[in-house]
């Protein structure tokens, strides 16, 4: 939608339209069915936002989403802050791919566990747990902040009873728990950019979010390793591990993979510019010899 409206409104600037803003807005709304009437001076009052500290905080550089305490993710609104990962709209891929797969197994008539590795304000968690049935969904992570961001949107769903939230790094809060060879999914979205690469993003990315979601290492494939060595001991035989990647990484995340000899029937999800986006790799079900 951003990217919609960015286009139109380049194209009336450039076109001499004397309030291009204005002129984009309009359309938009007219093609809405009148949607964005509703978006008025008393709707933000209600929601007590102060135009001119949020003006100020965004002039410094502080995204809107942090300036808020809100985000938008799949047309889901979530509570945010800067000890998550803003959601983009990148990630819905990881999420439609997971879903994909819940919907195949559900023939068994059987629940599911699905644990997400890394759930920062656990808008991936919510979304599967909100779009499936009969699916026990568990959500870690390393930031005790993160996971009480978490557990706001939790609440706010209503999902207590479908998921669990747990504190610790990778699959450590599991141990003791008896969920062993259990799991039928691991998903995550982990950090995967180059330590080198990050003070060329933006300096609202790299200077607001939190570095230990966004920093994979020295070539942006650290926690893939750890994700696929560790996840062989929690998945089911025939279990599913989901990852999302960055732009290029697929060959090195399919040689990890590959090199377990546990791992089979990899399979690369693209995004809309065509680039591989997830990753997802089935554990054997007979042992590897």
């Amino acid at each position: 939608m951003f990217e919609e409206f960015k286009k139109v409104h380049d194209v009336f600037r450039s076109s001499g339209i004397e309030d291009p803003i204005s002129e984009t807005l309009n359309l938009f709304n007219i093609l809405s069915g009148g949607a964005l009437n509703y978006i008025d001076k008393p709707f933000l009052d209600s929601l007590h936002i102060n135009l001119s500290q949020v003006a100020q905080e965004r002039k410094e550089g502080i995204p809107l989403e942090y300036i808020i305490g809100r985000a938008s993710f799949a047309g889901f609104d979530f509570d945010c802050s800067n000890d998550t990962l803003i959601p983009t709209e990148c990630t819905k891929l990881l999420v439609e791919v997971t879903l994909d797969f819940i919907e195949e197994r559900q023939q068994s008539k059987r629940q599911q566990t699905v644990i997400e590795v890394g759930t920062g304000c656990g808008n991936v968690a919510v979304l599967l747990a909100l779009l499936t049935e009969d699916v026990k969904i568990i959500a870690s992570d390393i930031s005790p902040e993160a996971i009480g961001v978490a557990r706001k949107n939790v609440y706010k769903y209503n999902l207590s009873d479908s998921v669990r939230l747990l504190c610790g790094d990778i699959f450590s809060p599991l141990r003791g728990l008896g969920y062993e060879t259990e799991i039928d999914i691991v998903v995550c979205n982990p950090p995967y950019i180059p330590t080198e690469l990050l003070n060329k993003l933006r300096p609202e990315i790299v200077e607001y979010q939190p570095r230990i979601a966004l920093d994979g290492g020295p070539y942006g494939i650290s926690f893939f390793q750890r994700l696929a060595n560790e996840a062989i001991r929690i998945l089911k035989p025939g279990g599913i591990l989901i990852f999302e990647i960055g732009e290029r990484q697929e060959r090195l995340a399919a040689r990890i993979l590959s090199r377990h000899g546990i791992y089979r029937n990899i399979q690369y999800f693209k995004d809309n510019d065509g680039y591989v986006k997830v990753i997802s790799a089935f554990k054997n079900s007979v042992p590897h010899t």
